[in-house]
Order: C-alpha cells, then structure tokens, then sequence
C-alpha cells in the first residue's frame, strides 16, 4: 500500500508542476475543438492517431481529394512517412494524446466532449514502449486488470473491477472478436480503452469495458520498416511493415510479417510467435472506401510457469509469491498452441460533409491448444501437485457485424448528432469429447519445484459443439446541442439474444432467448469554457450472463440474462491542445454468479457493488515530457449473498488502489536521445471471497533509453528498457476459479521478473 500512495503522490505532483509550464509551452496543434464534433472524415482519424482535436470546419470535395491521395497528417503517418508539417517519427516527438476515438456507432468523437471515461494508447507509445501482445500494453492502464486463464496469453482484460467475457467486451476496429486468445500489436495502430457501461453502444456486455483493438492501416505514401528485436533470455524477433498505394491511387496495402522464437523468462522455456497481416484498401471514389483485413496469427509458449489454484478448501490459502524462475513452476514442453485466424471487410461512404454510412463484417477462427499446468495446493507449507492440460474450451468461432448511419443537422436552431445502427455476432464453441487433464504422479513444493515426466496428451474423442451465443442489437441516438455549453445525450440498444448449450451426446443442456431487452443511456453535458467539460451519465444495460465453467454440474449452461447499472460523473480538462486529463466518479452493480460448493451447481448468488475513482492523464505536459497513466480507486463488494462469511466482503483480486504510469522525455537538445520511465503499483488485494487471505500491495519500476537518428532519409532507432528492475515477486493475476475456469478453486498467476528488451528499427 505504501508504494500506491508514494506513487499517487508523485503523479499529482507532477500534474501541479507542470501545469503552468504546460499552459506556457503548447504544442502548435490548433485551438480545442467545440462541444459540437465532426464524424468520420479520413483514414488517419479512423485510425484515433490524430494530434489533437481540430476545430470543425467544412470540408470542400478537393481538400478530400488531396487527403486521400496524398499524404496523412503527421500523427497518422507512419514514423518516416511525410506529413503536412515534415517527417514524423515517434522516437523524437511522440504523440501520446490522440485526441479523438472511435465510440462505435456514435462514429469518431472528441475524446475532450464525449461523456465517457476512454483512454487510447497512441500508436507511438506501441512502438516505443515494445509491447508484443496487447496484455503487455494494458498493464498500463490503471482501471485495467488482466485475468489469465488457461496461461499468460490466455486471458480476459477487464476494468473497473469487473470480469470480462469471451467476446462481449473484446473489439477489434469495432467488431467483436474472440477475447481469450492471443493478441498481436505488431499490426495495431492503437488500443482503445472505454471504461465503464457501453450495453447501449455495443449491445449485452459486462461492465467490465470495451477493449478496441484498431489495425493499421495503409498508408499513402510508401513506407516500409525493419525491426530486429531481443528480449528475456533469448527471445529474437524480427518484423517487417511495409505500407503504400498503387501508382493510381486507388489501391492501399499494408503488410506486417512478424517472427519471434527462442528461451523465454523462465528456464528451459520457448517461445515461437509468427504473424502474417495484411490490410488492402479499394478507394472507389473520393468518398467511398472498400477496407479489408486479414491475418494469421500463431504463438506457442511452453515452459512458463503454471497457474497456482488455491481455497479448494476454505484453510488452503493464497502462498506468498515467490521467484517465477524456479524450474519445476512450469514443466518444459508445457504451455499453450493458439492459432488465430482473422478476415474483416468494411464499407465506408461519406454522403456529404454530414452524413455518413459504414457496415462491416468479421469472421474469426480461434483454436486453443491448451496444454498448460496448474499447481495445486494441497497445504499452508507450499506442497502442491500438477495438473497437466486444461478442460476449457480448446476450439472458438465467431461471425460478427456491425452497420452505422451518422449524420448531423439543426431542428428549430438546435444542433443533433444522430446515430442508426446495429451490431451483433454468431459465436459458436466446440469442446472435447473427453476430458484431457492428466494429474501427475507425486507431490512438489514451491521452495524446490519437481519436474516430471510428461505422459502424451490423452485422446480427446473429437471435438463437439457444446455451445452457441447470439446476440443482434439495434442502436439508436442523439447529442442534442441546447447551445454551445449544454448538450444532452441519450442512445438505447434493443437487442435480441440466444445462448444455446449441449452435451456430447447431442443432448441440448440449457437454453435462453430474451427478445427486445433494452440497454438506455443518459448524459448531460456542460462544457463552461473551452478547454473543461464535465458529464453526468445514467446507464442500464442487460448482459447475455455467464456460462458454467468446466467441473460444474450445470457445465457450459448459460444463466438468464443479466441487468447492470452505471452511475457516473466525471470532469475532463485540456491542460493544453497535447494533454488530456480526465477524472471521474462512478457507481456499478451487476449480479454475481459463483458454484455452490454442496450442490456444484453455478448459480447467482448475490451482487457486485463497485464504487471507484479514476485520474487519468495523456499526452505532453510540456514539449520534452509526455506523461500515459493515472491512479484508480476501486471498492469492489459482494451484496445480497444470505451468507454472514461473504456479504459485504471485498471481491476476489480486485485492489483497492492501483497506479500505472509511463514517462517518456525526449528533449530536443539531446539530439534523439530519450528516457523513458514506468511505475506500476497495486494495493492489497483479497485473495478469497472470505477475505482471510490477501495478496500483499507491490510496486515494479521500469527504465529505459532510446535513441533516433537520420542517416540518407532513413530513420534508425535503436530501444532498450528494463522492466522490473527490482525483480520483485508478486501475483499478476488473482481471479475467483470460477471466473477463469477452475471451479472449487481460485488461481493466481505470478508476475514476471527482471526482463531485458532490445530492439533496433529502420525506415527502408
């Protein structure tokens, strides 16, 4: 707890410090937008890599012509792609305030006007920070925990305290995809991060958020970069993006073959990743666009070490963590296959200057080879035995689409922004036949991990589909402009569901069907000067509930649909047109599914009640030192349980303080020279829903150096960082078992240790 509040601390210390400078020193972006914003306009904006919010202004048909095929604004180019003031490169002048992001339906808004907490990582702090999978680029967001599952790559992201689903709060530029398999960065331009309740954007969800994941897209001047990268033990990598258009213009591509392999953190480890990606754009007239998408993704990690499963009994509790080093943690050969494939296809069409149409579809193949360990404690004195592979879910499918209109237009002299649209998915999960799990013969300990033998992978039988998820949702809405302070806005979903299970004999388990649920949300808006706005929101959202995990006597049931609520209030403040600070306050509940340990059955049995604050800053507090981070407060209880022992009681790895923080200064006297810095802390978290074991508070630092340079028009930038420099030991990772698939159980993951990163790129 200590190194929270040391943290926070520091953060409002150097918002205060710096405030004035930043009022002194702003970056040369244009004026702050208005409460009124612009729909979609260009590529770049889609892509949420604009500078700053610009004010609106009309568009005349031949400045679209000249943004189409030529070059984008700095922000959006790629680094060493020209743009309308020079060539920009993300070593030397890093954006890290995009300034406008992609709600969904409502279109690409001001982040400054919209009445939602939402944070972006830019594309610059990707390629500076060097995340490799989007789990690597969330640790840095405050109000983000990521829960692992099945192994490090196998998890849910979620906010605000709540668990995340398989597809419902998993986006990718807007489309629902599988949330529970590995995700690259290599082919992003950014990560877009809406905290809170988005049912009436999006349809039936948690309120754990929605993670948008957006791709990169083609470029329209020719670009292509080469990045050699080393990290952990012996981990080499090796990327290639090349972007472009045709000699006509009406065909961009962009391109990114990724590779990776070799011993990863832990001792006879191994990893080996490849990506191969591609986007090709067909401009079909000067407002008409044919986006398309496709990837293929493939990780293999084996040798980490495996999930600790604890509280099978109530007196068997969370052990200290200790050094994930340890050989016997993880079993060599051990770990995870995940295979994804992914195709997406859009349709963008600018009517006029107002109105606007977009519709697109996804289809994604996720398969799961889950052969991975559990370490199960036995005792208090750390003996434990060895699972060998997981019973969840080895094989996903989804089909989602998603169609928008946008347009504005005054009524009477008052300005409306109105929203039509729909999105939906067809999610089917195949199972095995028979279950997998190996218990190994013998016990171990966590002072002096034993390896063993691994016996082959039994027969599985085949796979069956055990289970269908549907869900279609009609949204409507509209930001009523009363002037040029106040506006008011409301949109409602109304969507249609069906969840459908079945045994392996054929037999169909459960089944739910809810018709014309309805997700409301309300918000007023009062911007009293320029740079300020604040928001109060109300929100219900219905929710497709959870799915009894494996081991359970319902197995793979769906429950009945859930209701949430949302109230938040919040304040955002442009410090200047580069940085963005954002504050807010909220009240959510949603209802709390767990197995009844006597009759094994998964059940609701009571409510999650989460109260919580959040400050969050991004982008340059002044033109040497940019600042991505903040501090979140969460109260995370269980209500309503009819139970003494946990009503009332904090929910399982949820912290009451957390802090992120990332510092990147990169003065122009130093000639391309840059540190960057990072402080990621937690509080005490409970480790049982009985509360009477936690996971002590901690807090790991990083470091780094980077420098850019020019040579023959090409830019060469070399990184290096450490993160973790204290080598601390600690739980990444703390979930109730029955959110993450091991019922009777609870399951922490420990955190990685010291980790090297080396990396060195160059513009061809």
């Amino acid at each position: 707890m200590k190194y929270v509040a040391v943290a926070g601390i520091l953060l409002a210390s150097l918002n205060t410090e710096f405030a004035d400078v930043a009022f002194a020193q702003q970056a040369p972006q244009g004026p702050l937008p208005p409460v009124t914003v612009e729909p979609p306009k260009s590529r770049a904006d889609q892509q949420g890599q604009t500078a700053a919010a610009k004010p609106a202004e009309p568009l005349k048909k031949k400045k679209r012509v000249a943004r189409r095929l030529a070059s984008p604004s700095p922000a959006a180019a790629a680094p060493g792609l020209p743009g309308a003031g020079g060539v920009h490169n993300a070593a030397t002048n890093p954006n890290y305030n995009t300034g406008i992001a992609n709600f969904g339906p409502l279109g690409n808004r001001s982040l400054l006007d919209a009445p939602y907490s939402m944070t972006v990582i830019s594309n610059d702090m990707l390629e500076n920070l060097q995340p490799k999978t989007v789990n690597d680029a969330l640790r840095y967001l405050p109000d983000v925990e990521i829960r692992n599952q099945q192994g490090y790559e196998v998890s849910r992201p979620q906010s605000r305290g709540f668990q995340g689903t398989v597809v419902q709060n998993t986006r990718l530029d807007g489309l629902s995809v599988i949330g529970t398999t590995a995700i690259p960065t290599e082919n992003l331009s950014g990560i877009q991060v809406l905290n809170g309740m988005a049912g009436s954007l999006y349809g039936p969800a948690t309120p754990a958020g929605v993670f948008n994941y957006v791709l990169k897209r083609p470029s329209d001047s020719p670009y292509a970069s080469y990045t050699q990268g080393f990290d952990s033990n012996s981990v080499f990598t090796e990327n290639i993006d090349v972007g472009g258009r045709t000699p006509d213009g009406k065909v961009g591509y962009r391109f990114n073959v990724v590779h990776g392999e070799g011993e990863s953190w832990a001792p006879e480890s191994a990893s080996n990743r490849t990506l191969a990606s591609g986007a090709i754009d067909f401009y079909l007239a000067n407002r008409t666009v044919i986006e398309t998408n496709f990837s293929h993704y493939e990780t293999n990690a084996t040798g980490l070490p495996g999930s600790i499963t604890y509280f099978s009994k109530t007196n068997i509790l969370l052990p200290a963590a200790v050094d994930p080093t340890k050989l016997g943690l993880g079993q060599p050969g051990a770990g995870t296959d995940l295979i994804t494939n992914t195709g997406v296809v859009k349709l963008k069409h600018e009517f006029n200057n107002d109105w606007n149409f977009e519709i697109g579809g996804l289809y994604q193949d996720a398969v799961r080879n889950l052969f991975g360990i559990t370490n199960s404690m036995t005792d208090n004195n750390g003996d434990f035995t060895v699972i060998k592979n997981f019973t969840a879910v080895p094989h996903f499918t989804i089909a989602s689409n998603t169609a928008s209109l946008n347009g504005k237009f005054d009524l009477f002299g008052f300005r409306n922004e109105v929203t039509f649209g729909t999105n939906g998915f067809f999610n089917g999960q195949y199972s095995y036949v028979n279950s997998i799990a190996q218990n190994l013969p013998g016990t171990s300990n966590l002072a002096d991990p034993t390896l063993f033998s691994l016996p082959p992978v039994p027969n599985n039988g085949g796979q069956f589909k055990s289970a269908i998820l549907q869900n279609q949702t009609i949204v409507t809405g509209d930001t009523f402009h009363f002037n040029d302070q106040w506006a008011l806005q409301s949109v409602v979903s109304t969507s249609f569901l069906h969840s459908e299970s079945w045994l392996a004999t054929g037999a169909i388990s459960s089944q739910q069907t809810a018709n014309g649920v309805v997700s409301p949300t309300v918000s007023l808006i009062y911007k009293p000067f320029e740079k300020i706005a604040t928001f109060a929101t109300l929100a219900s959202s219905v929710e497709q509930s959870d799915q009894a995990p494996a081991g359970t006597a319902n197995v793979n049931q769906f429950l009945a649909p859930y209701y949430d609520q949302e109230y938040e209030v919040g304040v955002k403040y442009a410090v200047s047109p580069a940085l963005l600070a954002t504050f807010s306050l909220f009240h959510m509940t949603r209802p709390f599914a767990s197995t009844d340990p006597v009759t094994n059955i998964f059940e609701v049995v009571g409510m999650q009640r989460n109260n919580g604050a959040e400050l969050f800053l991004q982008g340059a507090i002044y033109q040497d030192l940019s600042i991505f981070g903040g501090l979140s407060y969460i109260d995370a209880r269980l209500e309503n349980t009819g139970l003494a022992t946990t009503n009332g009681r904090l929910v399982v790895g949820v912290p009451l303080f957390k802090t992120d923080v990332a510092i990147d200064y990169h003065p122009v006297v130093w000639h391309g020279f840059a540190l960057t810095g990072g402080v990621h802390a937690e509080g005490e978290r409970a480790a049982t829903n009985l509360n009477n074991s936690f996971a002590p508070s901690y807090a790991t630092f990083d470091a780094g150096v980077r420098y850019s340079t020019t040579v023959d028009k090409h830019i060469i930038t070399a990184r290096f960082q450490v993160l973790n420099i204290g080598n601390v030991f600690y739980y990444s990772s703390i979930a109730d078992g029955n959110i993450v698939g091991s019922p009777g159980a609870n399951t922490a993951y420990l955190g990685t240790p010291r980790t090297f990163m080396l990396s060195l790129q160059m513009t061809l």
